[in-house]
């Protein structure tokens, strides 16, 4: 995936050999991976553009972007940061920022969130992240294919549009199982799915509050860009169009767990209620038979019934007669 050689001694290598890819774009968008050795070449190539990415957990890499004078300071202070908060800021010709994607497990994408820094000029996207990230695989395995990227921009936006699609997906799936679970809450007697309506509703709120932090800070970047009148900013904009639609799902998403949290537990308090009541009646009827059993097991003197023929059947009539009239008394009062 990578040019780094494994089994290099970090102590002597140099920062180039830490860099997990460079890719140099021809103007036509036509892309050919570079070694590692050639960044410099790849960098003042003219015409075209190139993307570099890197792994903030290498300290060569580390110590590439501090030394590298193809951006600006606040472009170092942004990839080597060591702050999680999203953040997408324009100071000159470059765009600097800090974006979420999911984490690349194996092949398929994780829930895991995790942050991609990038910093953003007309020849050169240098992205950087700490763990594998879904987006940028997708995209790489995508030039690897021979999509084509005439500029540096079209790849950021091709990168954040792949991490709205599989989050729109995601939101597609949660709404399936939401579904499921509503389809189960018609029956008299459902299962209990408060706990799995939970974990849809904690993912959906994390995605949800990632998502409205982004969509925010593209819309205000987009004001920015359309004043400066930047070419990216008709990107840009229509990146911000396709996060507020997905936001919008997960808005969604997250309303109907809360809702279906909340009818699911008023169901289960009323099935608890019903089976107390259930339970309440049945003890009142035999709470008479049971007294009346206590009294003809006291075996004191002159017990009724103890010296007649068939007296222990009369005392179970007694019994049930008992019982008989505590549900009749129930009944008349509509007890139930």
């Amino acid at each position: 995936m990578g040019n780094s050689r494994a089994g290099t001694d970090t102590a002597d290598a140099t920062p180039e050999s830490g860099i997990i890819w460079v890719y140099h774009f021809d103007p036509d968008g036509t892309a050919k991976l570079v070694a590692n050795d050639a960044v410099a070449d790849a960098i003042a190539t003219h015409p075209g553009w190139t993307w570099i990415h890197l792994s903030l957990a290498d300290t060569r890499c580390r110590k590439w972007i501090e030394h590298t004078t193809h951006i600006s300071e606040l472009g170092r202070e942004t990839l080597l940061g060591a702050d999680e908060h999203m953040r997408l800021e324009a100071i000159g010709s470059e765009i600097v920022g800090v974006v979420p994607d999911l984490q690349q497990e194996f092949s398929q994408a994780s829930g895991q969130l995790v942050r991609v820094r990038f910093v953003l000029s007309e020849r050169l996207l240098v992205s950087a992240r700490r763990s594998p990230a879904h987006a940028v695989e997708r995209n790489r395995r995508a030039i690897e294919a021979g999509k084509r990227f005439p500029s540096a921009v079209s790849l950021l936006d091709a990168i954040i549009d792949q991490f709205a699609d599989v989050v729109g997906h995601m939101a597609e799936r949660l709404g399936a199982e939401l579904d499921a679970i509503e389809d189960n809450l018609v029956h008299e007697e459902p299962e209990d799915f408060r706990p799995r309506i939970g974990r849809v509703r904690a993912q959906a709120v994390r995605v949800h509050r990632q998502l409205q932090q982004l969509r925010g800070m593209f819309h205000r970047i987009e004001q920015r860009l359309v004043v400066d009148k930047s070419p990216v900013a008709q990107p840009i904009g229509a990146l911000a169009q396709k996060l507020d639609a997905v936001d919008h799902e997960f808005g969604s998403v997250h309303e109907r767990a809360r809702l279906l949290l909340d009818e699911m537990a008023a169901k289960m308090t009323e099935i608890t209620n019903r089976r107390l009541f259930t339970l309440s009646i049945l003890t009142a009827c035999l709470l008479p038979p049971t007294l009346v059993t206590g009294f003809f097991g006291m075996n004191t003197k002159d017990m009724p019934f103890q010296n007649t023929d068939g007296g222990t059947w009369f005392a179970m009539f007694v019994a049930f007669a008992a019982g008989g009239v505590s549900y009749w008394a129930l009944r008349r009062m509509r007890a139930f």
